[in-house]
């Protein structure tokens, strides 16, 4: 079977992250997510460790899907999809799509099949800004993008 993959931080799931998961798991039922270690993300927040991130997908996509992803420890940008000619899609947010199309020209100059890369659009909070780990742990907006804490857009500085 063709397999699929993601990959993020996942410090917290939020609606971003169930798009990802969502599109990933309709592209296959093998579907491979890439957590990255604590070193690739510097992040201004602190990141749950490595096991609880990955505890936390699990659950999701038993919950939601009725299956178990792989669970990939990603130490740079491209993980296991670089070099496994079995993947076929690569779900991806809009900020990463740079990596995926380096992903999809390094398996291209190694002969492997054509690689889909289906793109998930931002999802926003109800500010119009962007879903985010850190601005749900810096309780700006709640998982779902409910506004936390009402920012002022015109300030006079």
């Amino acid at each position: 079977m063709k397999k699929a993959a993601t990959g993020g931080t996942f410090a917290v799931i939020h609606k971003g992250h169930e798009a990802l998961f969502d599109r990933s798991s309709k592209a296959s039922s093998l579907v491979t997510v890439g957590v990255t270690t604590s070193g690739l993300s510097p992040k201004s927040h602190l990141i749950p460790p490595f096991q609880v991130r990955s505890r936390q997908i699990l659950r999701y996509f038993e919950s939601h899907y009725g299956f178990r992803p792989i669970i990939a420890p990603l130490t740079d940008h491209y993980g296991p999809v670089v070099n496994d000619p079995e993947y076929r899609t690569l779900v991806t947010s809009e900020e990463n799509l740079p990596y995926a199309c380096q992903i999809r020209m390094l398996r291209y100059k190694k002969g492997y099949p054509t690689l889909s890369i289906a793109v998930v659009h931002t999802v926003r909070a109800s500010d119009g800004r962007p879903i985010s780990s850190t601005r749900i742990l810096n309780e700006e907006v709640d998982a779902t993008g409910r506004v936390l804490c009402e920012i002022e857009k015109d300030l006079p500085w």
